[in-house]
């Protein structure tokens, strides 16, 4: 008899084995079932993101929201980008080679620029190209003063000006083929910041118009991101795929689409049915539903947010010492925890703290309804009064009426008008009524600015938001807190810097000054100091609004995507719009078997006896025939 080779009858038991697991489609466990690495094939790996809409423009010199920022984002690069890894979202460069180097004067900006960088279109990338983008976007905002009337000005046109009205740029000029230089108009601190924009990205002048914006319908996008921009269908989607000869890195992503789905329910069963990859900020109304699901991950951004929200005090008409009692007497934690569920952070400073020169370490005021009871005290009411809560002398606080304030919220905002009903609650304890008004966002938007026959005094009290274009603290502090002539509109709260409600007056306390210098001066180091005292003096001095929240925001995605939390950061707009920012080029995957896990023992043991019954079977088979 010729005997069977035990390693033969092994190797015929395992791929017997394995034939009956793919027959009943169950799985072995490999070392506690880990998953392996995907092997790199020529196979095309899609990327599926869930977004509510679609680019308003993709144009970047007339795009100003979230949605087209999504596309734009992927297909076009500016000089600077931030540094998503970094806590403050540092600057570094991107198509510049090196950082710029400034004018003793800082008038003067010169970048050297990467060399064998290409357009989607084969045109080279030069100093040539990046002259033309910013002869194009002057042009389209009119800083040339040759626009055509029947020509609309670009959308963005404000974000490179002065408050009146001033260019930040002079002009370009083309040093040599890699060299290009900005010639300021008066220096500007943050203007490495503005290079990060979306507007100073670099279009093709091969493949775009110079003198009319692209359109979103028919035109195409021509950049030298890494994903070229192939189609958008309205309400359906937005599709790209990858650029090979792109100067970076080459992507693991091949296809990249934004799908359009136009509610938040209807968009997370999308992403548990695994019809999209990863859904920027979802609603927290769903993260129940995503958390159970087996194969999702909800990631909160470590990266922080561009967008404050306060509560706005007419600083015109309520001084400086009733600001402080307002302030401490408002409960923070239920505004973040109950009114906004836990999905917000306490703001401690007008500058939010993923913003260079952010400081959180000043002594905002919190809920402290004793201390605010006490600067009542200091304004001459409810002397002698015992200021505990809940003391002796309780409900003499809660029946005074030392004051009445209006509170002003859009009507159809919940959020703003349960506000008005807490803070109607809370002054109520210090002796201050508040009487609630619901307007249209309209006319309440004219309040705010003070336009169409409406004054900011119509306003004592209202609950507003803003967010930033760019990471800078001008884009806050000069802004919304400057009384000169052409801030003031903006400047809601109609903050005094100046004087503060101190006398006698301090230039080197002057906020309204120290705002100009730090805006002016490029040396980091000095615009620390600067904002740091400005900061100190606007939290602990001044109290000009009631500092409120910045969201907390999140990105839910399937779990076979790594380098989410590394690349990713969302940026959302007051309205809740989100954009996510990534290189998805250094996205990884991973393989992993087929949802289910290592196979119950008992399975393995029925499959074990089948297959070693059929060795048996075979092995007697043959010895059979050597019989005969």
């Amino acid at each position: 008899m010729k005997k069977t080779s035990l390693n033969n009858i092994l190797l015929f038991f395992l791929i017997l084995l394995l034939g009956i697991q793919g027959i009943f489609n169950l799985h072995l466990s490999v070392k506690g079932n880990e998953p392996c690495e995907k092997l790199k094939t020529s196979q095309p790996t899609s990327l599926i993101i869930g977004v509510m809409n679609g680019p308003f423009s993709i144009d970047p010199h007339n795009a100003w929201d979230h949605t087209s920022y999504n596309v734009i984002e992927q297909v076009c690069e500016g000089l600077f980008s931030y540094n998503l890894s970094h806590p403050n979202k540092e600057i570094i460069p991107r198509l510049a080679s090196n950082y710029g180097v400034w004018s003793n004067d800082g008038l003067n900006y010169t970048v050297p620029l990467r060399q064998n960088v290409f357009f989607h279109d084969g045109e080279p990338f030069n100093a040539i190209a990046v002259k033309w983008n910013f002869d194009r976007l002057a042009y389209l905002m009119n800083a040339t003063e040759d626009l055509p009337m029947s020509t609309e000005l670009a959308f963005i046109s404000s974000v490179y000006c002065w408050l009146d009205g001033t260019p930040f740029i002079n002009r370009t000029e083309e040093v040599d083929l890699y060299t290009i230089k900005f010639v300021l108009n008066k220096p500007f601190g943050g203007f490495e910041a503005l290079l990060c924009f979306s507007g100073s990205y670099i279009m093709s002048p091969l493949s775009t118009p110079f003198t009319t914006f692209l359109d979103t319908n028919s035109d195409q996008l021509i950049g030298t991101g890494p994903f070229i921009y192939d189609e958008f269908i309205e309400d359906v989607s937005v599709t790209f795929h990858a650029f090979e000869n792109y100067w970076r890195t080459n992507s693991t992503i091949t296809n990249l689409t934004l799908k359009i789905i136009q509610d938040s329910f209807s968009l997370t069963k999308a992403l548990i049915d695994g019809e999209i990859d990863i859904l920027l900020n979802p609603h927290p109304q769903y993260f129940e539903n995503i958390t159970s699901s087996e194969h999702l991950q909800l990631t909160e951004s470590e990266k922080g947010s561009w967008v404050i929200f306060y509560l706005g005090i007419n600083n015109h008409l309520i001084n400086r010492p009733f600001r402080e009692a307002i302030s401490y007497a408002l409960n923070y934690s239920h505004i973040n925890d109950k009114l906004r569920g836990g999905y917000v952070e306490r703001l401690k400073s007008p500058i939010p703290k993923s913003m260079v020169y952010s400081n959180y370490s000043f002594n905002v005021p919190t809920y402290n309804l004793s201390k605010a009871r006490e600067v009542m005290q200091s304004l001459g009411y409810g002397i002698g009064w015992d200021v505990t809560p809940g003391g002796v002398h309780e409900i003499n606080w809660t029946s005074a009426n030392f004051r009445t304030l209006n509170y002003t919220y859009n009507i159809g905002n919940t959020f703003r008008e349960e506000l008005g009903n807490l803070t109607k609650a809370n002054l109520e304890k210090i002796g201050i009524k508040v009487e609630i008004y619901g307007d249209y966002w309209l006319n309440f938007f004219f309040k705010l600015l003070g336009l169409e026959g409406y004054t900011q005094d119509m306003l004592e009290l209202f609950f507003i938001g803003w967010g930033a274009d760019y990471n800078d603290p001008s884009q806050f502090i000069n802004v919304l807190l400057s009384n000169s002539t052409y801030a003031s509109e903006y400047n809601s709260a109609q903050y005094n810097g100046g004087y503060g409600g101190f006398s006698p007056y301090s230039v080197e306390n002057d906020v309204e000054l120290l705002m100009e210098q730090a805006i002016s001066i490029i040396n980091k180091d000095d615009r620390n100091i600067l904002y740091n005292k400005i900061q100190k003096l606007i939290i602990e001095r001044d109290f000009p609004w009631v500092f409120g929240f910045t969201p907390i925001t999140y990105i839910a995605y399937d779990e076979d995507i790594k380098g989410i939390k590394e690349n990713a950061f969302i940026s959302i707009d007051e309205e809740g719009t989100s954009s996510l920012k990534g290189d998805f080029q250094l996205l990884t995957w991973k393989y992993t078997p087929s949802p289910g896990g290592p196979i119950p023992g008992y399975e393995t043991i029925i499959i074990s006896f089948i297959a070693l019954i059929s060795v048996i079977y075979i092995i007697k088979f043959k010895i059979f025939k050597l019989k005969k």
